[in-house]
Order: C-alpha cells, then structure tokens, then sequence
C-alpha cells in the first residue's frame, strides 16, 4: 500500500512568501496552515496561493495568548498527526509557538511516524533542513507574479489591460523607443512636449486640443514632431499651432510613452512571460482598496516594482516614492525592490527621499539604462542564489 503525502505544517504569517516558495518548490499535497486569530486573513490568503486541484490544505486554529495555550494548541496539532511524516515549516509564527510544536511533534517519532523541520531564509534564497538528514539547498525560482500577488491578498483586475496595452504601444513603439533609448538626445525638450502634451489630455473641450508653441522648433524637437505627426498622433503647422488628434494621443505624448517604453522591454524577453504586467490594478482582498501599477515583475521569486513620471514636481515626486515604498513592502515583503523611473531629472531632495526609502531612481538621460539596471537586479539575485 502507498504510504501518504508528507503533511506540511506551516504558520501563517505576515511574509507568507516564506511559507509558499518551499511549499510549492517542494511538490507538498497536503498542507496544515495554523492559523493564530491576528493571522486568519493570511491563512486565507496563503490557502488561495495553494489552490490546486488534488492538494488538500487545511486551515487550523491556533491559540497565541498564552504559553499555556501555545502548548494546548501544538498538543492538539500532534494528536491528529500521529504516525504521519510531518514536516514543520518553522520559518513563520513566534519562537515559542515553533519550540512547543517542534517538541510535541516529536511524538509522531516515538509511534510509526517521523518528523523533518525546515527553515525557508529568502534573503539568503536556500532552505535549511534539521531532521534525520541535515541539509542545506538552494531555493529555486517558483513563484511568478500571480502567485505573488494572491499570497498577500491581492487580485488583479482587468486582466486585459496588459494586452490592450500591448495593442496599443506596438503601433508607435519605434518612437516609444526613440524617446527612450535616447532620453538624452531629447531631454531638453521634453519638458515642453509633456507641458503642451498635458494640457491638451486634460482639456474639455474638442477645440483645446490645439495648443501652441511661443516660438517655432527646430533641430531635435522639430524633427519629434513630425515623426508624431507620421503616426497620426498630432498635426504640426510647422510654426507653433500643435493639434493633438485626441485626448489619448495627448496621453501617450504627456507620458505614456515611458510606460510604453517599460512594457516593450519586458515583452522582449527581458522577463518570462508571467513574471510581469504593465498598467496593472490590483485589489487588496481584505479592505478592497484598488491600487494602480506603472509595472511589476518577479525574478527568483522577488518583485520589483516600477513606478513612471514625466512631470518634474518635486512635491509629486516624493509623495509618489513613498508610495511606491509602502507597496512594494506590502506586494513582494522585505526582499522586494522598487524603481522610480522618471524622464525628466529629478532634484537631490528627491533622491534624499528616495534613498531613506530604498527606492532606485533612474531619472532623464538614465531612462535609456533601463534594461542594463534591471539585468543588473535579475543577476544580483541569482549570484545571491548560486553563492549557497
């Protein structure tokens, strides 16, 4: 008769990334998630990452509050585990609640059972065993960006948005390319471009989209003109009446190129497919809060995240890092990178601010450094990995 699956047991805990990477590296079918009363919301959300036909996962009470309990509580798991081969993730929950179920689970050892302890250290991306046979091995990249999303709470909305967005930037994406790869070349007027480009997506009225220069462009500008013009985004007179064709051709010349410019260098094979999206909404499950991503992608089970600017606001900028700091920390946990991407350059109170919340800044003529700084961050992962 074939014996039965390894029961898992794990704690849920506010960076259940660390519970989901060896759980899914590992092939587990049957996983115990202890849930205390703070961690039932992330229990769920654990249990939903887990969701695969045939794996039974099951949610268990655990009381905290008190050592007493903490013991009642690792007691009751082992009763039920007897004569299983259990393995007890010990990377989640407090010190005490892992010493009373490593000391009660001992008892699955004294009937017909048997018991492994792992240790999942994402900083250091290797699992650590204790148990009959001790070991160490390496993490392997196992999560892509909507296990990432769904193990802490989050769901994506509008899944068509990444494609639409493809749709719409292939059209226009050798000059998407032009204004990125070379953001130096056009720097000193993209300023103008984005003030004009800006006003017109904002206007209200049809007649508004025409706006104009103080004095005809020449050289670089003019010549940015009139490929917009070849693509039927704007008409130029040739003097300083600029018309844009319409409040999304406006969009695109305000900013959304940069984003454009974002997703044309992941869909080239920078990263796997799903391991990222651009334009991307997500909703938090447990307070429904919409949240709204320039791009996001995962790498060796990290996430970096990527905000775009256009506009040089001091104010905006720093409020946007932030921002940025407080998602990436709630999206991709303590491991998890951000990148503050911005086409115009950015002052030193800016990057002070960037720094304090360990936010990467790639800013004007660095914009065309994209994908060199992102293979950077992909390889410093994998040389983390590959050093174990």
């Amino acid at each position: 008769m074939t014996a039965p699956p390894a029961v898992h047991v794990c704690i849920a805990t506010g960076q259940n990334a660390a519970n989901l990477i060896p759980l899914e590296q590992l092939g587990a079918q049957e996983v115990w998630v202890l849930q205390t009363p703070e961690m039932r919301a992330r229990a769920a959300h654990l249990q939903t990452a887990l969701a695969r036909d045939g794996r039974i996962i099951t949610r268990v009470d655990f009381d905290d509050s008190s050592p007493e309990a903490i013991t009642r509580s690792a007691q009751a798991v082992t009763v039920q585990l007897d004569g299983r081969h259990v393995i007890l993730h010990a990377t989640g929950g407090t010190k005490l609640m892992v010493l009373a179920l490593r000391e009660e689970l001992r008892l699955v050892e004294a009937g017909s059972g048997s018991l492994e302890i792992l240790y999942a250290e994402t900083g250091r991306r290797r699992i650590d065993w204790l148990g009959p046979n001790p070991r160490t091995e390496a993490m392997r990249p196992v999560l892509d960006l909507r296990a990432m999303l769904l193990v802490q709470g989050y769901r994506i909305e509008g899944d068509n948005r990444h494609v639409e967005a493809q749709q719409r930037a292939q059209p226009r994406a050798g000059l998407t390319r032009e204004l990125g790869d070379h953001a130096a070349r056009h720097e000193k007027y993209l300023g103008t471009l984005n003030w004009l480009a800006s006003a017109a997506a904002e206007a209200k009225q049809e007649r508004d989209l025409t706006r104009f220069l103080d004095y005809p462009p020449g050289g670089g500008f003019a010549s940015l003109l009139r490929k917009a013009q070849t693509l039927g985004l704007l008409a130029w007179d040739g003097a300083t009446a600029v018309t844009f064709t319409d409040h999304s051709a406006a969009g695109y010349l305000a900013g959304g190129w940069l984003e454009e410019f974002v997703l044309l260098k992941l869909i080239g094979g920078l990263v796997k497919p799903g391991h990222f999206s651009t334009n991307l909404r997500i909703t938090s499950v447990d307070d429904k809060v919409d949240n709204e991503i320039d791009a996001m992608l995962v790498h060796d089970n990290r996430a970096l995240l990527v905000e775009c600017k256009t506009r040089r606001q001091e104010r905006e900028a720093q409020d946007a890092i932030y921002k940025l700091a407080q998602l990436r920390d709630r999206l991709g946990g303590s491991v998890a990178s951000a990148l503050y991407l911005s086409a115009r350059p950015v002052v030193e109170e800016v990057l002070k601010r960037a720094r304090e919340y360990r936010v990467d800044v790639l800013a004007g003529a660095e914009v065309a450094d994209l994908v060199p700084w992102i293979r950077r961050w992909q390889v410093a992962a994998d040389d983390r990995r590959n050093a174990r």
